[in-house]
């Protein structure tokens, strides 16, 4: 990710804005704190699921899902590379019936996205805080 870790967490931990780099098939709205609602359209059957969020700054990770939860669980972990540079880390078990080449697709799909709003809100704060000449 062309930012730092902090930064990129700031994206993927707003909930509110999360649909900004997911995937377009995929809806999401909060249903409570730290509860999303996931609409998944386009598999064997509609897919609408609740899952818990936890939001842990320290070790820049979000986890959603519970020990009783089988599907549509996971971790996205942000790594801090250098100054301005930060990976990102996503364990994900998919929705019933959905193939692993298809949550893979999912994911690098999300993962463009993101680098993409990251990118654009780093340009955004840089062009904010430039001197006017």
């Amino acid at each position: 990710m062309p930012a730092d870790a902090e930064a990129v967490f700031d994206v993927v931990s707003d909930l509110d804005n999360m649909t900004t780099w997911l995937p377009d098939s995929v809806e999401v709205e909060l249903s409570g704190p730290n509860l999303i609602r996931l609409w998944l359209p386009g598999l064997h059957a509609e897919v609408d699921v609740e899952r818990q969020v936890d939001i842990d700054w320290e070790r820049l990770r979000i986890t959603w899902g519970s020990e009783t939860t089988t599907s549509c669980t996971g971790t996205l972990r942000v790594l801090r590379l250098t100054a301005d540079r930060s990976a990102v880390s996503v364990q994900l078990t998919g929705p019933p019936g959905a193939s692993a080449r298809s949550v893979d697709a999912w994911i690098e799909a999300a993962l463009n996205a993101l680098e993409t709003v990251v990118a654009s809100e780093c340009r955004t704060k840089q062009a904010v805080h430039q001197p006017v000449r």
